[in-house]
């Protein structure tokens, strides 16, 4: 009878172990699945990326109208150099941000040009001052909620250490 009882408690842990491994393969099958749609969308984005450029130098080519001529040739093989919608012809300048063109930066060349711009934010006087505040209280609310070792306080989190500079924050601001 004894016998029986374990028996089927070692059964019961495999089920369990069943239920995790099932659990586990799941999430790698999600992964796996996830990865391998990650891959068709590039390659539809690049076979449609492909289809533009070839579509492009298509029109350029059949039509009769368009002559280019040696100056033009060297315009439009410039990466430098490009037009406006307007028509104008204009040099790209050079910012010194940016990704560089080591090996880090060359995983990201595929994103040239669909990454959407970003705009600058502009710090207000009022906004450096305040940060200029906030820094204080928080240095005065760690001084008085720490220990010389650095270690909060018993009893006290940082939660607390937030609570106090907000209030020393207010101080300073009046």
């Amino acid at each position: 009878m004894v016998r029986g009882i374990r028996e089927f408690q070692e059964d019961f842990r495999d089920d369990r172990r069943r239920q995790e491994e099932n659990q586990d393969s799941r999430r790698e099958d999600q992964r796996r699945q996830e990865m391998e749609r990650r891959q068709e969308e590039n390659e539809r984005q690049r076979r449609e990326d492909e289809r533009r450029r070839i579509d492009a130098i298509a029109t350029v080519v059949n039509d009769e109208t368009i002559t280019i001529e040696p100056a033009d040739r060297k315009i439009i093989n410039d990466p430098e150099i490009m037009m406006m919608p307007s028509g104008e012809i204009v040099r790209r300048t050079r910012t010194r941000r940016g990704l560089g063109s080591g090996a880090f930066a060359q995983q990201f060349s595929v994103l040239r040009g669909q990454l959407p711009k970003v705009k600058r934010t502009v710090r207000r006087k009022a906004r450096k001052e305040l940060d200029r505040l906030q820094a204080e209280a928080f240095r005065e609310a760690n001084r008085l909620l720490r220990t010389k070792a650095g270690k909060l306080r018993k009893g006290v989190t940082q939660s607390d250490v937030a609570k106090r500079a907000q209030k020393i924050l207010k101080k300073l601001r009046k």
